[in-house]
C-alpha cells in the first residue's frame, strides 16, 4: 500500500508545481484570407518551455500545423478554413515541474459523448519508455501512451502498454489494476485525488469505478467509489470514460471550471495481491505515466461569414499629434493588416505599420502620433479594408454609429473579361464615390458618382478601367459621406 501512496504524492508535488498560467497567451486569430487560410497567432510565455506544437481538427483527425516565428515577436500557424466549417485548435508543449517531465495541453474536444472515441480524436499527452516498470516486467503492466479527449459531459481516457493485453485476474489471489488518476490542482493541497479504476470486481477491497482517494495525517490512504465509469479494451489500447458531474458534485472536488481551468491527470498500473488468511489486500506498483497538465479551455474557430472589423477614433490632440483609435470585431478577429498613411511634402503616401495593443475586454487599440491629413487602414482578412481619415471633428466622434461600407469582387480580375461584377452593401441615399489607387497608394483614376436606391447595389466594371494597367496589387476605394472602405485585389492577365 505504501508503494500506491509514494506515487500518489509524486504526482500531487507534480500538481502543485503545475499550478502556473497557460505557456500560450494571446491566443488570437484572423479571419479568412484570400488563400483560404486563417492566421491563428500567440505569444509564448516561460522558459520551462522544451517545445510546441499545434494541432487542428474539422473532421474528427486532429492534424499538426506548422509553426513559424514572426519578425515581430510570437508565432503563427496557418489553418485552412471554409465559412461555415466549426474547426478546434488545440495547443501542446512539454514543461518541468521540480524535475518532473510533464506535458502541458489543451485536450481534444468532441461534439458528443459517443464511447470509446476514435483514438485519432483524442490528444496524445505524451508516451512512455519501454522496460521501466518499478515491481514486475510483465508487458501487461508496462505503459507506453496515454491520451485525453472531452466532450461537454464526458471526461475520456485511453493507455497502451506494451502487451496490447489488459487482463484484471492473474490469479485466485492476485489482480491487476489499472487506473487514471484526476487532480483539480486548487484541491490537491488537501491531499485529495480522484480516479478512474479498471480491474477485478473484489468485493470488499475494490471493484471497477471512479473513486475518490484521500491520505489523512497519518499517511494512511481512503478509496471511496463515488460513481460509475464507461470502459472497454480496443485496439490494444484500454479507454476509460467517466461523467464531469460525478466529479465536479463531490464538495472535495473543489469549484470546476477552476481558476486555470486545468486538471493534472496520469495513469498507473498495479499488482493487487490478497492475503486470504487476514484479507488484507497489498498493492505493488507497476508503472505510471507522464503526468500532463490539461487545459480544458475549447479552442475552435466557427464563422458563416466575415464580418467587418470597426475603427474608431477615440481621442486626437492635433497639437501632438496624439491619435487613438479602437478596433473591434464581432467575429473576434485581430487586424491581420493595419497601417497608418502618411503624405509627405511631395503628396507621396508612405505607409506605416501601426503596433496593436490587446485590452483586456477584448477590443484592441492603437496610439499613434501623425498629422492631420493622416489616413488609417485596417483589415481582418487582407482583402477587405476599413479606412479612417482625419482630420474627424468632435461631432464625428459623438455621432451615433452607422452600418459599415462592404465590397465583394472577383479575385483576381482578369483583363481578358469584359466586366466584372462588384456588389456594394452598407449603403445610405448619398452620393458614392470610387477610387482605384496602385499599391503605393497613388490614384490611378476616379469613376463616376453612383446615388445608391438600395443599401446593397451591383455594379458592372468594365474591363476598359484596368484593362491596360500591369499586373499587381490594387486597391479599390469607396466613398460615402465621412465613410470609406478600400478593397484589395489582385489583376492578372
Amino acid at each position: 500500500m505504501k508503494q500506491l501512496l509514494l506515487v500518489i504524492l509524486l504526482v500531487f508535488t507534480a500538481g502543485i508545481a503545475a499550478q502556473t498560467l497557460s505557456p500560450f497567451q494571446n491566443i488570437r486569430h484572423s479571419s479568412v484570407d484570400a488563400d483560404g487560410f486563417i492566421h491563428l497567432r500567440y505569444d509564448l510565455v516561460g522558459s520551462s518551455v522544451v517545445d510546441q506544437q499545434l494541432f487542428y481538427s474539422s473532421n474528427g483527425i486532429w492534424q499538426e500545423a506548422t509553426i513559424n516565428a514572426l519578425d515581430s515577436g510570437g508565432f503563427e500557424a496557418l489553418l485552412p478554413y471554409s465559412f461555415g466549417d466549426k474547426i478546434y485548435y488545440r495547443f501542446q508543449t512539454s514543461v518541468e515541474a521540480m524535475g518532473q517531465p510533464a506535458s502541458y495541453l489543451h485536450a481534444a474536444w468532441l461534439d458528443d459523448d459517443t464511447f470509446p472515441p476514435p483514438i485519432s480524436a483524442m490528444a496524445l499527452i505524451g508516451e512512455d519508455p519501454i522496460g521501466d516498470p518499478w515491481q514486475t516486467d510483465s508487458p501487461n503492466f508496462d505503459l507506453t501512451a496515454s491520451y485525453v479527449a472531452c466532450s461537454q459531459n464526458k471526461l475520456h481516457r485511453a493507455i497502451s502498454n506494451v502487451s496490447g493485453l489488459f487482463p484484471v485476474m492473474q490469479s485466485f489471489t492476485t489482480y491487476n489494476l489499472y487506473g487514471s488518476m484526476i487532480m483539480n490542482p486548487e484541491t490537491v493541497l488537501d491531499s485529495m485525488a480522484y480516479a478512474m479504476i479498471y480491474t477485478f470486481n473484489i468485493p470488499g477491497v475494490i471493484s471497477p469505478g471512479l473513486y475518490k482517494i484521500g491520505v489523512d495525517l497519518e499517511l494512511t490512504p481512503s478509496f471511496e467509489r463515488i460513481g460509475d465509469v464507461q470502459s472497454i479494451v480496443s485496439g490494444g489500447k484500454l479507454y476509460l470514460s467517466c461523467n464531469f458531474a460525478d466529479l465536479t458534485s463531490d464538495p472535495a472536488f473543489g469549484p470546476w471550471p477552476n481558476s486555470t481551468n486545468t486538471l493534472l491527470t496520469t495513469d498507473l498500473t498495479a499488482q493487487i495481491s490478497i492475503d486470504l488468511q487476514t484479507q488484507t489486500p497489498e498493492f505493488a506498483i507497476g508503472d505510471y505515466s507522464t503526468p500532463g497538465l490539461i487545459d480544458f479551455t475549447s479552442l475552435y474557430y466557427e464563422v458563416l461569414q466575415n464580418t467587418l472589423p470597426e475603427l474608431e477614433l477615440v481621442s486626437y490632440d492635433e497639437l501632438s499629434g496624439r491619435v487613438e483609435l479602437r478596433y473591434t470585431d464581432l467575429d473576434e478577429d485581430f487586424p491581420l493588416e493595419a497601417t497608418m498613411g502618411i503624405n509627405d511634402e511631395y503628396s507621396k503616401l508612405n505607409l506605416v505599420n501601426m503596433t496593436p495593443i490587446y485590452n483586456e475586454d477584448g477590443s484592441i487599440s492603437f496610439v499613434e502620433h501623425t498629422f492631420a491629413d493622416a489616413s488609417f487602414m485596417v483589415s481582418d482578412n487582407g482583402i477587405d479594408y476599413v479606412s479612417l481619415w482625419l482630420p474627424v471633428s468632435n461631432a464625428d466622434i459623438n455621432a451615433p454609429a452607422v452600418p459599415a461600407l462592404a465590397c465583394r469582387l472577383p479575385n483576381p480580375l482578369h483583363r481578358s473579361a469584359a466586366s466584372s461584377q462588384i456588389q456594394i452593401s452598407g449603403l445610405s441615399k448619398e452620393p458614392v464615390q470610387m477610387g482605384l489607387y496602385n499599391i503605393r497608394g497613388q490614384k490611378i483614376r476616379d469613376f463616376n458618382l453612383l446615388r445608391p436606391t438600395n443599401s446593397v447595389e451591383q455594379i458592372s466594371w468594365s474591363s476598359d478601367s484596368y484593362q491596360n494597367l500591369p499586373q499587381g496589387i490594387y486597391f479599390l476605394k469607396i466613398s460615402q459621406g465621412n465613410r470609406t472602405h478600400s478593397h484589395k485585389f489582385t489583376i492578372l492577365h
